[in-house]
């Protein structure tokens, strides 16, 4: 008996290092994303709205998936997958890009299922508790539903307790009440988007300095043509490329695979699930008041913008991977 203890407790503490160092924690750098490793950690991040979650959060479940999926009774409208669990609003209730100054024009009804679940979030008009199945047996609506469940911060040090802010809510205290565009309103993308970067527009290689999509994005060389202390500077971040790609880190991927359709979609860019904390620039931007709202995390308050590439866009990493400028 003593001996299947010792194994076990052997097994246990291989684990738990295993564990860990595929846990990237505050302070990341590009060398804890290896080739390879799970793109994760969304339980940690600003998407995990749950009750367990560390900062926007509702005590209404503890799941974390259901702000997103559901394995039943999803919604399909508009081509929206996978296993998508949320109300969207039609391509025709946004203003596109329009015309690009690389030639192509961007309708509204272009605007695709990727971006549109994005949007399902970020348009500042449908509400995080808009779901089609809600937790256990809480009822299926078609097309989804808002739910009335209140969303509260940490914000303890702001001297009044978060059970007492609702977003969302008609009331004083909803988000504008608080938050200016510096803060929490600039994730609000809202429903006009044409001042943004152009998304469900076809990728030509003929324009905008566009790389061809078969390039291996690991091959691309970021320090050329910077200061010589590029391959160097932030822990050699522009030394690698290497990007979060169908669920892991990746040094083989090309840049078709960052499309969709053969278009670029916010999540040519954006990865939900992958909590990186790789990017260095970012890490000062988000102290004192800056994190106050998420319980004073830090940088793994940034999430690093969910970026897909491991490092984020220092030196314009993530905009020189497909322009060739």
């Amino acid at each position: 008996m003593d001996r299947i203890l010792q194994i076990t407790k052997g097994a246990l503490s291989l684990l738990s290092a295993v564990l860990l160092a595929s846990a990237p924690a505050f302070g990341a750098t590009i060398a804890d994303y290896p080739a390879g490793v799970a793109a994760s950690g969304i339980a940690g991040t600003r998407h995990n709205m749950g009750s367990l979650g560390r900062v926007i959060t509702s005590t209404a479940t503890s799941e974390i998936c259901v702000f997103c999926h559901t394995p039943h009774h999803t919604n399909t409208a508009n081509g929206l997958k996978p296993m998508w669990n949320r109300g969207t609003s039609a391509p025709t209730a946004y203003t596109a890009y329009g015309a690009t100054i690389g030639g192509s024009t961007i309708n509204n009804t272009d605007i695709g299922s990727t971006s549109l679940a994005c949007l399902s979030c970020h348009d500042g008009v449908t509400t995080w508790d808009n779901i089609v199945n809600a937790p256990g047996k809480g009822g299926v609506v078609n097309g989804g539903s808002d739910r009335v469940w209140q969303f509260q911060m940490p914000i303890a040090s702001f001297g009044m307790p978060s059970s007492v802010i609702d977003h969302f809510s008609t009331s004083v205290m909803s988000c504008g009440a608080c938050h200016t565009a510096a803060l929490i309103t600039r994730l609000n993308i809202g429903m006009d988007l044409s001042n943004d970067h152009p998304v469900s527009v076809t990728y030509n290689t003929d324009r905008a300095g566009l790389r061809a999509t078969n390039t291996t994005i690991n091959s691309i060389d970021l320090t050329s043509e910077l200061a010589s202390s590029a391959a160097t500077a932030f822990n050699g971040n522009l030394s690698q490329n290497r990007w979060a790609v169908k669920g892991f880190v990746s040094d083989t991927a090309t840049i078709a695979d960052l499309l969709r359709d053969g278009k670029v979609e916010c999540s040519s860019c954006h990865d939900p699930h992958f909590n990186n904390l790789s990017w260095d620039e970012a890490e000062s931007t988000w102290t004192d008041a800056w994190t106050d709202y998420c319980g004073n995390i830090g940088e793994a308050c940034t999430d690093g913008n969910f970026l897909r590439r491991v490092g984020g866009n220092t030196g314009s990493g993530v905009c020189r991977t497909c322009h060739e400028k």
